[in-house]
């Protein structure tokens, strides 16, 4: 799960430091390539990390319904730990110490936390296609945040956009689409609480919203202080995503309290092959997938990056539909549609914007260039 809000890292300036770095894109379209199959995988590893038989929901977890957001701690403060060694081997100590903190900083942190931990939630509780088309309404939801509070104009397309990611929405959760309701193609709005395979379905599809509002606010608040160091403000953010992961965690472990609702205290009895896969999503999710992140940040131009980003989607409903034989219909298909495009279109349109304006200024730079020439020749004469 990338910020497709944020301008490119700045770990880009050449040994010098001038700043004259020069991207590499192949390089870097490989990295977010790599980066978004490893944030792609998180269904998978969570569930390893979780079930009582990883391939049936129905059997349960060797845990209580809260070990995703606690399996999001870890994944989070991992995180920590490789942006502490990149701070120390990259010598920016004095940097993070020079770095005021701000309330934007410390929200963007808290809130991708706290989404986390909700989707790894959803990925349990609800299928796969659920829980990654939900959290994809965070682009359109950074949109929404920034002109309700930094009255940012919003275009036809991204009004547009907004109209596609919520009919996507009702396509993927099965209230619109092709045999609803008994019909050809028709409305349900009697939401489905509950599956053989997955009996807290309502609440995983829940938590698969709550998370992509909550990546939506993060990317909002990710907007701010554009003039951080990346690996700088890296530490701050991933510090606070584990608090906020860890509220989360607290929060529904407390539940555990409640008469009825004794499923959600933790109760981690983990076996072997859990602990395999909670290390793996640790370590994939987290300091691999990350430090490719950055890697495609320091080489792709921001609407690249943002557009690519969208492969995690892919990535996860192919383990849906692969390793956990979800079926994915064609109202999954044209929701994973819509929302995909109402969240990559923007991107795609600054992404081609972007190249011409590189070409436009190839094009002025190669002119100016020949007429110094001519002008050369002139006097020379």
């Amino acid at each position: 799960m990338a910020d497709t809000n944020n301008k490119n890292p700045d770990m880009g300036n050449g040994k010098d430091g001038s700043g004259s770095y020069e991207m590499r894109l192949g390089f870097g379209t490989i990295a977010m390539l790599i980066s978004a199959t490893g944030m792609g995988l998180v269904p998978l590893f969570s569930r390893w990390a979780t079930r009582t038989d990883m391939f049936d929901g129905a059997a349960g977890f060797n845990a209580g319904d809260s070990i995703g957001a606690l399996m999001a701690v870890g994944r989070m403060g991992m995180g920590v730990l490789f942006f502490l060694i990149l701070m120390v081997a990259t010598h920016k100590v004095h940097v993070f110490k020079k770095l005021k903190l701000t309330p934007a900083i410390a929200l963007g942190g808290l809130m991708i936390g706290m989404s986390l931990a909700c989707y790894v939630t959803s990925t349990l509780l609800t299928t796969v296609s659920n829980a990654v088309l939900f959290i994809y309404i965070g682009p359109v939801i950074c949109v929404l945040l920034a002109r309700i509070f930094r009255k940012e104009p919003m275009s036809p397309l991204q009004w547009i956009c907004l109209g596609a990611v919520f009919i996507g929405m009702l396509f993927g959760e099965g209230l619109l689409g092709f045999g609803v309701g008994g019909q050809a193609f028709g409305f349900d709005f009697n939401l489905v609480p509950s599956t053989p395979e997955f009996p807290m379905k309502g609440i995983g599809d829940a938590f698969g919203i709550a998370s992509g509002f909550f990546y939506g606010a993060s990317m909002f608040f990710n907007g701010y202080r554009k003039d951080a160091d990346t690996t700088a403000r890296g530490v701050w953010n991933f510090i606070f995503a584990v608090i906020g992961a860890g509220a989360i965690t607290i929060v529904l472990n407390s539940l555990g309290a409640t008469p009825g609702m004794e499923n959600w205290a933790l109760n981690v009895h983990f076996t072997t092959f859990n602990w395999i896969g909670a290390v793996l999503l640790w370590i994939i999710c987290g300091p691999i997938a990350l430090g490719f992140l950055l890697v495609a940040g320091r080489n792709l131009p921001a609407a690249d990056y943002g557009t690519i980003a969208y492969w995690e989607v892919p990535v996860a409903l192919f383990c849906g539909l692969v390793v956990f034989g979800e079926p994915f219909t064609i109202n999954t298909a044209l929701g994973a549609i819509l929302i995909i495009g109402g969240g990559a279109i923007p991107s795609i349109k600054g992404m081609v914007a972007g190249r011409k304006q590189k070409q436009r200024e190839e094009i002025s730079e190669n002119l100016a260039a020949r007429l110094e020439e001519e002008a050369d020749k002139e006097n020379l004469r």
